[in-house]
């Protein structure tokens, strides 16, 4: 897809953090794309993704610290409330009765969390972001932060995601990361990401993505009972290698809802 069929747009959060992103004029339902952490809205044109969402209208946001967005350099302005706000925002600046929403990664858990927040939201796919309670223990964010903002944190991200099996897609966002700030987004990760997603509102769906050999699977079956959601597997060894199947998913979960396979 040309970048040139993009529009860009700017708009303010709550907080006023100054966010950047795209939008993609379509004729049918309104898709709200919300990417990872050490991610930019150039995954979803990397990946293949965009591609798939064929006749939809797409808005597509870097959250803050991101890509084109504001740095706001604290780790408790990038808590998930914030990032709920950030997405509410474009909401606002786009006003449509209705939209679908497609978190990657921990943008699937903001995602799932804006749905909860706001009636406008008819369903929100999370993609490899379950919707139970996590534990972050701070030591261990805190090693996370402290690798990513020392003199080898480009190479640490690298390592980590070229090891794991990630998509070329993925090892290029951290390529582009403001290193300071992510690893400010990662502190961030302390303040209320680890909540679990509240019941969805009457008329909402929600779906949850991840791979079919995910040892982390029970956590997504906890989701669809307690939440009523709808569970949708991949075919892939880990949530990172299901990556590979971003694309396929969109063509899959983005649009018209379809029964669980």
């Amino acid at each position: 897809m040309r970048a040139d069929t993009l529009d860009p747009f700017t708009v303010v959060s709550a907080d006023g953090a100054l966010l950047r992103g795209f939008r993609r004029p379509g004729p049918g339902p309104t898709a709200v794309l919300v990417h990872g952490v050490a991610m930019d809205t150039g995954v979803w044109l990397e990946s293949g993704f965009l591609g798939e969402l064929a006749g939809m209208e797409v808005l597509a946001l870097d959250l803050r610290g991101r890509g084109g967005s504001e740095r706001v350099g604290s780790a408790r302005r990038h808590a998930v409330e914030h990032c709920v706000a950030d997405v509410r925002a474009v909401l606002d600046a786009f006003p449509r009765e209705r939209y679908s929403l497609f978190g990657l990664y921990f943008g699937g858990r903001i995602a799932l969390l804006t749905a909860a927040a706001d009636a406008r939201v008819a369903r929100a796919v999370s993609f490899c972001a379950h919707a139970e309670e996590v534990a972050l223990p701070e030591e261990a964010v805190e090693a996370e932060a402290a690798a990513i903002e020392g003199p080898g944190g480009r190479a640490y991200l690298r390592d980590h995601f070229t090891a794991a099996g990630a998509p070329r897609w993925m090892t290029d966002a951290c390529e582009r990361a403001d290193l300071p700030e992510l690893a400010a987004a990662t502190r961030g990760l302390r303040y209320g990401s680890g909540q679990a997603v509240p019941p969805c509102r009457p008329g909402q769906e929600l779906v949850l993505v991840t791979a079919d050999q995910d040892p982390g699977l029970a956590d997504f079956r906890a989701g669809e009972r307690r939440l009523g959601a709808r569970l949708h597997l991949v075919g892939a060894p880990s949530r990172i290698r299901a990556a590979h199947r971003l694309a396929e998913a969109a063509g899959q979960l983005a649009g018209v809802p379809e029964e669980a396979g």
